[in-house]
């Protein structure tokens, strides 16, 4: 088991990475400084593959856990379920001195890092992932918030967990199309960060979609890392975080344009590494021979849904309601090299529209 940390100065955490976490959360968070049972966000699935595992533990430490049941999938990161929250944290009586377990994938910790984040003006919350998307992702960083019908992530808060537990266990009951989407999202941050992460990823592919412990372990501690790493030196998406959108620009249209069911948000992300790429390279930031190499490596950790049955009316109309378009402008993440992302802002509208009727039209084919 692996620790990771943090630094925020008052706001620093740790991040623990390893089998058997859950069944040692209680401990864990004791020595932590926590000393009363929390209030539990999950939905239903990951409480009868997990949940014995944990609620065990954290009885042992604090007594018996109220239980928030939510809904899973995408399209419930909303204000109904959000609502739904709060009502279970005022028939727990919490208060401000409570706390929130998320205990689930990313849906649950953004939508359950919002509820710790608003209740009561802000109350602690400790993240629990259970998928390897949230694993070396969304649970790290603070951005917690829901979906509304203009778009996905509108509305949020930045609100930082008081420690993270990865028990890489649970993702042995994870299905396979989610193991991709997670690894999809490793790839970004070796994409921007670390030529050396794409390249174990590149050795060890069958290894890590067969979950070796060792593999698995090794790649989220190293994505946590270099997520750990961003945030620490830009909180709140000033600057330098705004390199762990790569992919995201393209791909949240492409996700919400499918309606969120017919990608995962990795696979949507993977759709906007490769148009990311494509696009960079006809803007000549990123040689043929790099981006060709990242394009393999993606599709190969695949497969991907075909992307050319969107249309791109509908994907631009996404594209424009995301935060990351203002002012007839996009702001998007390009790699000058593998491991070496950065932000160009002042990309032309109309240059990425045509890229991207071309890039959809041809089934997302950069040859």
């Amino acid at each position: 088991m692996k620790t990771l940390t943090v630094n925020l100065k008052e706001r620093s955490y740790r991040v623990v990475v390893g089998g058997g976490a859950l069944a040692r959360s209680g401990d864990i968070l004791s020595r932590q400084g926590f000393r009363t049972a929390p209030v539990i966000v999950a939905n239903s699935t990951v409480l009868r593959l997990h949940g014995d595992r944990l609620l065990g533990a954290l009885r042992g430490a604090f007594g018996p856990s109220p239980l928030i049941r939510i809904p899973d999938g995408e399209r419930y990161k909303n204000h109904q379920t959000l609502l739904k929250i709060y009502d279970g944290l005022f028939r727990a009586r919490a208060d401000r001195r409570s706390w929130i377990l998320a205990f689930g994938g990313g849906v649950t910790g953004d939508i359950a890092g919002f509820a710790a984040a608003t209740f009561m003006r802000g109350i602690r919350f400790v993240m629990v992932p259970t998928t390897l998307l949230s694993q070396v992702d969304s649970s790290i960083g603070g951005k917690t918030g829901i979906n509304v019908p203009q778009g996905k992530n509108l509305v949020g808060a930045f609100h930082q967990p008081s420690a993270v537990l990865a028990d890489t266990g649970v993702l042995e009951t994870l299905p396979g199309r989610q193991l991709r989407s997670g690894l999809f999202e490793v790839l970004k941050c070796g994409a921007i960060r670390s030529r050396p992460l794409l390249d174990y990823i590149d050795r060890r592919l069958p290894d890590i979609l067969n979950r070796h412990p060792g593999a698995l372990e090794h790649i989220i501690v190293a994505a946590a890392g270099i997520k750990a790493d961003v945030v620490a030196l830009d909180e709140t998406e000033g600057g330098l975080r705004m390199i762990l959108n790569y992919g995201h620009t393209i791909g949240h249209a492409i996700e919400a344009a499918g309606g969120y069911r017919r990608f995962t948000h990795g696979e949507a992300v993977a759709w906007g590494m490769i148009a990311a790429l494509g696009y960079g390279r006809e803007l000549g930031v990123l040689g043929a021979e790099e981006t060709g190499r990242l394009n393999r490596l993606i599709r190969k950790a695949g497969p991907l849904p075909a992307v050319g049955e969107l249309g791109p009316e509908a994907v631009w109309r996404a594209l424009l309601r995301d935060k990351k378009f203002g002012g007839g402008d996009v702001r998007m993440v390009l790699l000058r090299g593998l491991g070496e992302g950065a932000v160009f802002n002042g990309i032309d509208a109309r240059s990425l529209r045509r890229f991207l009727g071309r890039f959809l039209g041809g089934n997302g084919d950069l040859d």
